[in-house]
């Protein structure tokens, strides 16, 4: 059996909302028959965005949206966004030499910022810096921010129907500039940010920066960007940061199998490189305080989630740029990931899944009027009780699995949890990494008790290969029961490739 303890008197810290966040790209389907159809359009919508997928969103409380890319954002012009939709020109989209479409300017900044009103959430643009200047920066978070009637950007927004500032917090400034994003070493784009960060500053006090770092492949781009970012030290000028970008994805090309055909060796390898990005996040931490002792910066993982490359256009509805199913192996792989951003919220401020709709690692699949949501989708369902909880340490001891693949050995726990606390709710999130079998954990609480009744809500399939798709929205779903703990311990059984989500009254032992 596995053991769990859950030690109410060792808060790690508050769980950030922004650590559930999403990320919208002009890319493939994400935007155009993905969230946006047109107010014009027979599909029911609101503003011209998807009604259902609005709706639906809204219920797992996306704290904060990430756009217009990823890529796009490197060779996007603000202005080409705003006006009267029917003036704005067509231009050619980044990822054009993948998919051969063009960009029609439709959603820009006030469609953006609208979207993000109606589903509750904060906005995170994606500023280009590799082929636009620093002014021009600038002048789109005055367009944004500064306040009605001020100057003349300003009175422009208003002109184009948002008389007041649209509040813009977050943004990014680059995307993915060792790659797409310029193929810059780090010492030529940290040059760029500091130029950016203290230029744009002036447009307002609580503006929020983020600063591109390395994907998984390339952890030595932080070492050389602070090196390079600590020279202003000597002349006492710091440019603004309040996170620093990570992306990480579980890319499969070849080793996991594809997306529905795969053994269970295929499946553990899936499972160990999703949980290599915890020392991922620890090492790139480090770094950052070192670099950074006076100056506290949090991480931002605004790009990550499942990648099937080598398979992307699996004919469900295989219609778009990087579209894949989404079965339990995606949902286990998101409740770790998240387990794993619960458990270390004291570094992690802010993180956006890879992506909302017809891309990667999607929430939901969208074609015509049909919106379906993932088994993913019920994953951040199920998690949105830990925003705004108290962390709290988790130790667990029992069951690994080994597994050999390509000639190597392997060993993975069988268990993922993570655990927080809230107005005396308490509430546990496990992942069963096994493909192959139950496991029963007990689950002990340190320095209190549960009290009454609380409920268990499981993800689960008879078939870890199951997923939602246009013919069976609701194949996969979460089931509720109740269970009645007693004194401070639970036992629970946890179905094989499933998530589990625990509710669950109680007290604490700590002295008030």
């Amino acid at each position: 059996m596995i053991q769990i303890g859950i030690r109410l008197d060792e808060e790690i810290g508050r769980i950030h909302p922004h650590i559930y966040g999403h990320f919208v790209e002009h890319l493939g389907g994400v935007v155009y028959d993905g969230i946006w159809v047109g107010e014009d359009s027979d599909i029911p919508n609101i503003k011209g965005f998807r009604q259902e997928l609005v709706e639906k969103l809204k219920e797992i409380q996306p704290a904060v949206i990430r756009w217009p890319g990823g890529c796009f954002a490197e060779t996007y012009d603000w202005r080409d966004g705003i006006g009267p939709r029917e003036q704005r020109p067509v231009t050619v989209n980044w990822w054009y030499m993948n998919d051969g479409k063009i960009e029609s300017n439709q959603v820009g900044s006030h469609e953006f910022v609208e979207f993000c009103r109606l589903v509750s959430a904060e906005p995170y643009f994606a500023v280009n810096a590799t082929t636009t200047t620093v002014l021009e920066a600038r002048n789109w978070i005055e367009y944004c921010n500064m306040e009605q009637g001020m100057t003349t950007l300003a009175l422009k927004r208003e002109k184009n129907g948002s008389p007041e500032p649209f509040n813009v917090k977050y943004w990014g400034l680059g995307n993915e500039n060792w790659g797409g994003g310029g193929c810059m070493t780090p010492e030529d784009y940290c040059h760029i940010y500091r130029k950016y960060a203290i230029i744009s500053k002036s447009v307002g006090p609580e503006l929020q920066f983020i600063a591109c770092g390395p994907y998984e492949g390339i952890p030595e781009w932080t070492e050389k960007f602070w090196a390079k970012y600590k020279e202003m030290y000597t002349v006492g000028r710091i440019a603004p940061m309040y996170g620093y970008s990570l992306h990480y994805y579980v890319t499969n090309t070849g080793a996991m199998g594809s997306e529905l055909e795969y053994t269970g060796p295929q499946w553990y390898e899936m499972m160990r490189v999703g949980l290599d990005i915890e020392p991922f996040l620890q090492s790139q931490y480090a770094m950052l305080q070192a670099a950074l002792p006076a100056h506290p910066v949090g991480l931002v993982v605004d790009e990550w989630g499942v990648w099937h490359q080598l398979y992307g256009k699996h004919p469900q509805p295989g219609k778009y740029l990087y579209e894949q199913a989404g079965t339990m192996r995606e949902a286990v792989l998101a409740a770790l990931t998240l387990n794993i951003f619960n458990r270390h919220c004291d570094k992690v401020v802010m993180a956006n899944v890879a992506q909302l709709v017809n891309c990667i690692h999607s929430l939901f699949l969208a074609k015509g009027s049909a919106c379906v949501a993932t088994t993913s989708y019920y994953v951040f369902d199920m998690y949105k009780v830990h925003q705004n909880a108290a962390s709290l340490q988790t130790e667990v001891e029992g069951k690994h699995i080994t597994y050999t693949i390509e000639g190597e050995s392997y060993e993975i726990p069988a268990i993922s949890c993570s655990a927080s606390v809230k107005d005396d709710v308490l509430a546990v999130t496990l992942a069963n990494l096994s493909v192959e079998d139950d496991q029963d954990v007990l689950i002990h609480l340190y320095a209190g008790q549960y009290t009454g009744t609380g409920t268990m809500h499981v993800l689960s399939s008879p078939s870890p290969k199951d997923g939602n798709s246009f013919e069976e929205p609701y194949k996969v779903t979460p089931v509720e029961q109740a269970i009645a703990p007693a004194g401070s311990e639970l036992t629970v059984t946890v179905p094989k490739a499933s998530v589990v989500l625990l509710k669950l009254n109680c007290y604490s032992h700590k002295p008030v």
